[in-house]
Order: C-alpha cells, then sequence, then structure tokens
C-alpha cells in the first residue's frame, strides 16, 4: 500500500506543488476575477442595473465550466516538455499521488476558489448596482431551484473528465485537442440522438434535446416529455459513471509515462 498512497510523502508532494506554482495560481485567480468583474459590470451597466439571478446563473455557469476546462487542460503540462516530464516523474512520489495532487487542485480546489472568487465579485458589483435604484437585484442562490450549483457541477465533472484524460494523454496543445474532441463527441451525440429517440419511442419528435426533454407536435400544439423524477437520480448516476470512467482512464494513462 506504502507503493501507492502514504500520507506523509504525498502531504509533502501537495506542499511541494504549492510552493511552485503559487503564484501562477494567484495570477490565475486575479484573471477570472478581472474577467468577472468585467462581464458583470459591463451587463449591469447597458441593462441599466437589471443584473438578474438568471443572468448571473449564466455568467456563473459558463465562466465555471470554461476556466476550469481550460485549467484543468493544463494541470499535466510539465508531461509535454522533456525535461520537466522527466523531473515530475523522477520525484519520489508514486504515479497515484501525483495524480491526486493534480485532481484536487483541478476539481475540489478549483470549485471552492472560483465559487468564493465569482461570489465576492457578483456581492460588489450588486451592491454599487443596487445603491443607485430603488429596485434591489437579488445575489444568486445556487441552492435555488432555478438556479442549481448541481447542473453546473455535472456540466464541469464531464467537461473536467475529459480535459484531466486528455491533459495526460496528449503531448502537446492539450486543451485544443480535447476541446476537439468535445466537439466531435458532441456533435454526434446532437446527430444521432432524434433518429434514436425516434426508433426508441417509435413516434416522430419535433424536438430532442439530448439528456433533457423531447418534445411532440400536434397540429399547433406542442407537448413536451419529460422524465419521471424517479429516472433523473439514474441519468445523474450513469453520468457520473461515465466521468469516473474517465477518471481511471486518466490515471491508468499517467500509469504507463516513464522516463
Amino acid at each position: 500500500m506504502n507503493n501507492i498512497f502514504n500520507l506523509r510523502r504525498f502531504s509533502q508532494l501537495f506542499i511541494k506543488h504549492t510552493q511552485e506554482y503559487y503564484k501562477t495560481y494567484l495570477l490565475s485567480v486575479g484573471v477570472i476575477v478581472a474577467l468577472l468583474a468585467a462581464i458583470l459590470g459591463f451587463i449591469s451597466y447597458v441593462s441599466d442595473g437589471n443584473l438578474g439571478v438568471k443572468s448571473q446563473y449564466a455568467i456563473f455557469f459558463f465562466f465555471f465550466i470554461g476556466a476550469g476546462s481550460i485549467f484543468t487542460s493544463m494541470i499535466f503540462s510539465e508531461l509535454g516538455n522533456s525535461r520537466k516530464s522527466i523531473t515530475m516523474l523522477m520525484l519520489p512520489a508514486s504515479h497515484f499521488e501525483k495524480y491526486l495532487v493534480a485532481w484536487i487542485y483541478s476539481f475540489l480546489i478549483y470549485q471552492l476558489v472560483f465559487t468564493l472568487s465569482f461570489y465576492a465579485v457578483d456581492l460588489i458589483v450588486l451592491m454599487l448596482q443596487n445603491s443607485g435604484t430603488d429596485e434591489k437585484m437579488a445575489l444568486l442562490d445556487l441552492q435555488s431551484a432555478g438556479t442549481p450549483y448541481g447542473m453546473a457541477l455535472i456540466a464541469f465533472a464531464v467537461l473536467h473528465g475529459i480535459t484531466f484524460l486528455g491533459a495526460v494523454f496528449f503531448e502537446k496543445l492539450h486543451f485544443i485537442k480535447s476541446a476537439c474532441l468535445v466537439a466531435v463527441f458532441g456533435l454526434f451525440i446532437i446527430l444521432i440522438n432524434q433518429p434514436l429517440a425516434n426508433v426508441i419511442l417509435g413516434v416522430k419528435l419535433e424536438k430532442v434535446v439530448p439528456f433533457a426533454h423531447a418534445a411532440i407536435k400536434e397540429a399547433d400544439n406542442y407537448y413536451a416529455l419529460e422524465p419521471q423524477s424517479s429516472i433523473k437520480p439514474i441519468m445523474i448516476g450513469m453520468t457520473y459513471t461515465i466521468v469516473m470512467i474517465l477518471w481511471i482512464g486518466a490515471y491508468f494513462k499517467l500509469k504507463e509515462k516513464q522516463v
């Protein structure tokens, strides 16, 4: 077991990684904060102070998964440089410990830092916005049914799994190549989704959103088909199963790396 995971060795590796990259991470946080301030401030300005909860959630959602995917794609950037890869692979730590440090930073710590950064900026923008108007805009609530954190987390987890595997698999241009895979996979799903749903249900569907809902049109009326509440946990479980497979694949791909 000590050859796979040792708490003392792992903690030393985690501290070493933090000491080496904390300046880069702090700079990245500064860039995210600046972009969030610019976007939230601009939308608040052009909408005459009507930065509603839905707009806040849309910005949170796309920045959350977009910045997270870029950050994750660069977490194993040393592997693309022969000198840095030798140094990394020769560290007296197991592949699992190196993998775990990268996973914790790119998945857990990123979520915490991004959420805190977003709320810090959002709160300041709303305070400035609400100070000049009688109609006060509410702060985004990620526990609300209309703006759930769970939806953003599922999307981020899937993209994290793909970009995490891509960061290990590809030696160069990790993010671009991973993004191309996501685009090809998404296009494939869109192309086969409606014909497959028509065959399964035995009717011609007017509109089909992958993994979400479908609609049937009769005359001028639309009838939406929503999955039962008992089916949704199964769909979420299947999604996280795919994410786990991607994470496991990334680990075994990292194990193949040798000096």
